[in-house]
């Protein structure tokens, strides 16, 4: 629904909602969300690991053009089991670690920060 900026109900604007398509089968989509929490556990993105809180990642570089550092990126979401939030995290050029940056050493630890602090009681 559309609602003005005083709450009320614009008319002609309420809508059911329909599902319009299916990214993957569910056991697809479990598959992918296992293979991100081993990423997070034991892989490239560790330092994306929030205690208590089981987090699903992906790790990434991204190289440039020329001789500028490569960028450094890191998507996820938590709870792994029931996600509340995604989050993405791009750090151009690796930030202060330039060349050397990698998404587990710059991005997944601004992740984890961010996750944090959404889910926070």
């Amino acid at each position: 629904r559309v609602e003005t900026a005083q709450g009320e109900v614009v008319p002609g604007s309420v809508f059911e909602a329909t599902r319009y398509k299916t990214a993957m089968r569910p056991e697809t989509a479990a598959t992918v969300r296992d293979l991100m929490v081993e990423v997070v556990n034991n892989g490239t993105g560790t330092r994306a690991q929030i205690p208590g809180i089981q987090v699903a990642g992906k790790t990434g570089t991204a190289q440039v053009e020329g001789n500028d550092a490569p960028h450094a990126w890191f998507i996820g979401f938590a709870p792994a089991e029931a996600p509340r939030y995604a989050v993405a995290v791009l750090v151009e050029n690796g930030g202060d670690l330039g060349s050397e940056a990698t998404g587990g050493r710059v991005a997944a630890p601004i992740a984890a920060e961010v996750l944090k602090a959404l889910l926070q009681p």
